[in-house]
């Protein structure tokens, strides 16, 4: 305003929303009585001091006002009404029952084989005990473990030899027969019939032959391998032949040598079947007189043989 005068405050309303009554005239004069020391002391009985508690009656009310308007909270927690509903379980996918019955018949085929498998290992035993098989089962020759299949050592008469076989006692070559029982029931016979100690030349009559060992020699050892009783056997596979020395071993499997007669070309021998291979070995120089065969079968204990 232009003219100098004081500006007026506007009416304040009451919580209803009626104007307030107009101040007194000594409230506009409030500010500068403020600046007193002496406007600070309360007065009890004075008009502006009943103004005040009305206003603070008002903001009271205000407050109450403002409090009930605000919305009340819920706990949306304990009332189940609230709780946005339960999603669907995702569904199953659908599988194929063909590979539960392949399982299961692949399960079944694997039964009967090993059924089949036992029947006929059963039969077996069953025919080599009441068949008159002429094996008889004695201690391991050569003291080994219950592990390995005990050997017997037969002289040309068939008789069996006790004191023979071992490492300390070998049994005598062209004159002894070794064997062991196999797991089918039948018997497997090997004998070393003749022994080619110095057997380069023949050995190099076949140019893809390698040569020796620098410090060893060749030598080729005729076996004669015979099987009665059931089941079979198959000699490249169940026969290990070696020769041993002082300072030396060898083993028929180790040494890719042809020979006339190999033992590989020899197949499966059932009853009453008998075959002739020769295997060639090797023998470091100077070392005959110590030489020992070793023979056993797949899991026969290995007998020995030398030169009388």
């Amino acid at each position: 305003m232009s003219d100098g005068s004081s500006p007026q405050p506007l009416p304040a309303l009451a919580p209803d929303g009626a104007a307030d009554p107009a101040p007194a005239p000594w409230v506009l004069l409030a500010p500068t009585l403020r600046d007193d020391p002496q406007a600070d002391t309360p007065q009890a009985d004075t008009p502006q001091a009943d103004t005040a508690q009305s206003d603070t009656a008002q903001a009271d009310t205000a407050q109450s006002d403002t409090a009930q308007a605000e919305p009340a909270q819920s706990d949306t927690w304990s009332d189940p009404s609230l709780l946005p509903p339960p999603s669907a379980p995702p569904e199953r996918a659908r599988s194929s029952a063909l590979p539960i019955v392949a399982i299961v018949l692949s399960s079944l085929a694997l039964a009967v084989s090993g059924l089949v498998l036992v029947l006929v290992l059963v039969l077996g035993g069953l025919a080599y005990i009441y068949g008159g098989a002429p094996y008889v089962m004695s201690d391991p020759v050569g003291g080994y473990s219950s592990m390995y299949t005990p050997g017997r050592v037969t002289d040309a008469s068939g008789a069996v030899v006790t004191d023979a076989g071992t490492y300390d006692r070998p049994a005598t070559l062209g004159e002894h027969t070794l064997s062991w029982p196999t797991v089918s029931g039948g018997v497997v016979e090997v004998t070393v019939t003749d022994v080619d100690w110095d057997a380069d030349a023949a050995v190099a009559a076949d140019p893809a032959n390698p040569p020796p060992d620098p410090s060893a020699g060749y030598v080729l050892a005729t076996v004669d391998v015979a099987y009665t009783g059931p089941g079979g056997t198959v000699p490249t596979e169940d026969l290990y032949l070696c020769l041993e020395s002082m300072s030396w071993a060898s083993c028929h499997m180790d040494l890719d040598v042809a020979t006339a007669a190999p033992l590989r070309d020899i197949g499966a021998l059932t009853d009453g079947d008998r075959a002739t291979a020769i295997v060639a070995l090797e023998l470091a120089e100077g070392e005959r007189g110590s030489a020992l065969f070793s023979i056993e079968t797949i899991d026969g204990e290995p007998l020995y043989l030398a030169e009388r």
